[in-house]
């Protein structure tokens, strides 16, 4: 009988033991993805460069969706692309938005 009480502590005893590493080892995890998390939308609502060619830049940024413009020169064009439902209809809007630079 004592062999059996004896038994069973050093099982309750492991296994407490066991949940509590993995408890510690599973916080610090989830801490480190939720980080990296985070880092990575800062990163992306922070307009950069995805392509150059002529002397002109694409920008993205994610806000919500992402979005894009382009800087060539003096000259910024922006451009939105996105579908919207309307009941059992999905429709396909855009927008363009032209800045002149006044240097």
């Amino acid at each position: 009988m004592i062999r059996i009480i004896t038994l069973v502590q050093w099982l309750i005893v492991a296994v407490l033991s066991s949940a509590m590493l993995y408890g510690c080892f599973f916080s610090d995890w989830s801490k480190k993805v939720e980080s990296d998390r985070e880092a990575r939308e800062r990163a992306d609502a922070t307009p950069h460069v995805i392509r150059e060619a002529d002397g002109c830049k694409v920008y993205a940024f994610k806000s919500g969706d992402w979005h894009y413009f382009t800087r060539c020169g003096s000259t910024v064009t922006t451009e939105r692309n996105w579908s919207e439902r309307q009941g059992k209809q999905t429709v396909h809007k855009s927008e363009t938005i032209v800045t002149e630079d006044n240097k």
